[in-house]
């Protein structure tokens, strides 16, 4: 999908909305031989944009969770195979970006800008105020879709390692450490992470920008009311366009994407003290995401919760909710974590200044 050219458009639209034409649209697609992911997130975007705050958003959250068992059964037949995709056409996950932009933009200058925690429901309050000419498509989060795992996946270009610490200075040292075994020289690389300001030095060749602040903004909302006001407030105050429009004029291509999605979620209960104790060795600040130290620990934690079972799915010393439950006691919260449709299938977006 290439989209022209818009520049200073309002982000607020008209919203209309009809369910039932939508549901029937859904069902059609999900008895496809073979599901379009990229078409069922890009709808389900603009209808979670569309009705946040109306009387159909709770229908629509009921359709979403038949639709994520549908991607479940997706995700344990096919996962495997992406994971070990080929690069050249697409990236079909996050870890094999890197090697994507090796293989089709040797000669080009290339800005790769990940905001963290940008679903496709948020890239549709913002697509039409990009400039540039868009070429849209998608990507398949790190699955559990935390950030240690999932944007570590995507600097390092290849698959995370659970012993990896997530902070700016590591992640850095992964863009550079890639680039530089392609033959690229140091001058040529730049890493830069929140606060943005991009100089588009002479001779960088490689620029990877990380804008954190959306995902602050996410696990500081109640829901995704809150997190839409929080994303245009974002768009705007992050200069993003901004910034792109100047890597453009640059001689930049640039490529956005994210780490992963987010849900609206609700709680099942939280964590006492005794079942916190081993956990969170990852540092993720993931509600629907729980890592301990030992296996005898997991599985102790899982006898004790039979019900669990149904919700979750397990690796090694992990486990993650696969639908809208997280470890809360919290009505609804905005989080991210699990292998949920709405967390791992996000948007990959090539901007150019050619059509």
């Amino acid at each position: 999908k290439v989209i022209e050219k818009i520049d200073n458009k309002p982000l607020s639209v008209y919203k209309t909305f009809n369910l039932r034409s939508f549901k029937e649209s859904i069902n059609a697609k999900l008895n496809d031989e073979n599901i379009d992911w990229y078409d069922i997130a890009t709808i389900f975007g603009k209808a979670i944009y569309n009705t946040v705050n109306t009387k159909e958003f709770i229908k629509l959250l009921e359709l979403i969770e038949i639709v994520n068992r549908k991607f479940q059964l997706h995700i344990q037949e096919d996962y495997a195979q992406i994971k070990n995709s080929n690069p050249i056409k697409k990236p079909q996950i996050v870890s094999k970006i890197l090697d994507h932009i090796d293989f089709n933009y040797k000669k080009d200058k290339v800005a790769l800008i990940v905001v963290d925690g940008l679903s496709f429901w948020q890239y549709s309050i913002i697509e039409k105020k990009l400039v540039g000419y868009i070429k849209e498509s998608y990507t398949y989060s790190w699955i559990p879709s935390i950030t240690q795992l999932s944007r570590q996946a995507i600097f390092r270009g290849s698959n995370p390692l659970d012993s990896y610490k997530q902070n700016p200075i590591n992640e850095s040292k992964l863009w550079s450490n890639y680039w530089r075994k392609k033959g690229f020289n140091k001058f040529e690389i730049e890493y830069i992470h929140d606060p943005i300001n991009v100089s588009c030095p002479v001779g960088v060749k490689r620029l990877g920008v990380v804008y954190k602040d959306l995902d602050d903004y996410m696990h500081s909302s109640k829901d995704y009311i809150d997190l839409l006001k929080l994303t245009e407030n974002w768009f705007e105050r992050s200069k993003i366009n901004e910034t792109i429009k100047k890597l453009l004029v640059g001689g930049f291509k640039v490529i956005l994407t994210s780490d992963h999605g987010n849900i609206q979620a609700k709680g099942w209960r939280s964590l006492t003290g005794k079942e916190k104790l081993g956990t969170n060795t990852s540092g993720s600040r993931s509600e629907r995401h729980i890592e301990y130290s030992d296996t005898k620990l997991k599985d102790n934690f899982l006898r004790n919760n039979p019900d669990l079972l149904e919700s979750i799915l397990e690796e090694e010393k992990a486990i993650y909710f696969k639908n809208n439950l997280s470890f809360s006691r919290r009505e609804n919260l905005v989080t991210h974590g699990g292998s949920h449709f709405l967390e791992v299938i996000i948007p990959y977006i090539v901007i150019t200044n050619e059509q």
